[in-house]
């Protein structure tokens, strides 16, 4: 059996920094944020630190102004597992509603056994500064600006270094939020190395979380690896790992896709040399 709620979203100005095409989108990370939040204030033993089946299937375009409410379904699948949803309303001759979220939080075997592990350096890398990476290729505001010195691409793999940023979210039982959405910058940055198109991530197949309350100090630094495991003209799929202070996040099977639909493509500069 399945709930809804009709629920007021805080936008706060800060959002406003996360964009794309130029208009200010709700990020991948506070969606999953915010239904764990909603999660666990209703079913406390719920394991808001295993997810699997995350699909995020259309861009949710902020308003204007600070004025914003969602529709999230809850469904139980059993004693552990619990189905979440986030919609809005478009108003138009005919009102429709539009999925923005979708995931399933709880104890599935596939998001507990993620192992990730830090590759050996096998070589040379190639350095690119995350000012450039900021001003050119993720041109996010500041506020989401997590990635810090440089960005090494090295075969299919993209590592890096994450700064917590002081910046507020929902679930005390998840890390901080904006250490995902930097480490997804970095796997941005290297899909752009070797693809025509900027990938924007669209969803992934499980995520489990050790030791979150680690990973939620602003300050702190941590470190991100992305690692390319299958690529098409139109997708790729990376597996993620961010690192530090006892904390871990592993997120298997993130898909990454061409949402402009080609209109947006990448600087020159950027694409690899064979």
């Amino acid at each position: 059996m399945s709930e809804c709620f009709v629920v007021p979203f805080p936008v706060h100005p800060w959002l406003r920094d996360h964009h794309f095409a130029g208009q200010a989108v709700l990020p991948m990370v506070t969606a999953i944020d915010f239904l764990a939040a909603l999660i666990l204030e209703k079913f406390h033993e719920i394991d808001a630190t295993r997810l699997e089946n995350a699909i995020f299937p259309k861009l949710l375009i902020l308003p204007k102004d600070d004025s914003l409410t969602v529709l999230v379904e809850l469904e139980r699948l059993n004693d552990q597992r619990l189905h979440a949803a986030m919609w809005t309303k478009k108003s138009s001759a005919i009102s429709r509603l539009l999925c923005h979220a979708e995931m399933i939080f709880g104890s599935p075997a596939r998001a507990a056994a993620i192992e990730i592990p830090f590759p050996v350096d096998n070589g040379p890398s190639r350095a690119i500064a995350c000012e450039k990476i900021y001003a050119e290729l993720v041109p996010f505001g500041v506020k989401f600006q997590t990635l810090h010195g440089e960005v090494h691409l090295q075969g299919e793999t993209a590592s890096g270094t994450l700064i917590a940023p002081d910046l507020p979210f929902f679930c005390p039982a998840l890390p901080n939020p904006f250490l995902l959405d930097g480490a997804m910058h970095a796997a941005c940055v290297h899909g752009q190395c070797f693809c025509g198109f900027v990938p924007f991530p669209t969803g992934f197949s499980a995520m489990k979380v050790e030791n979150a309350h680690r990973l939620q100090t602003p300050g702190c630094t941590y470190r991100s690896l992305c690692r390319l495991t299958a690529q098409t003209t139109t997708e790729l799929r990376y597996d993620l790992r961010v690192d530090g202070d006892g904390g871990t996040i592993q997120v298997a099977g993130l898909v990454m896709r061409d949402v402009s639909g080609g209109t947006i493509k990448p600087p020159p500069w950027i694409k690899q040399v064979a």
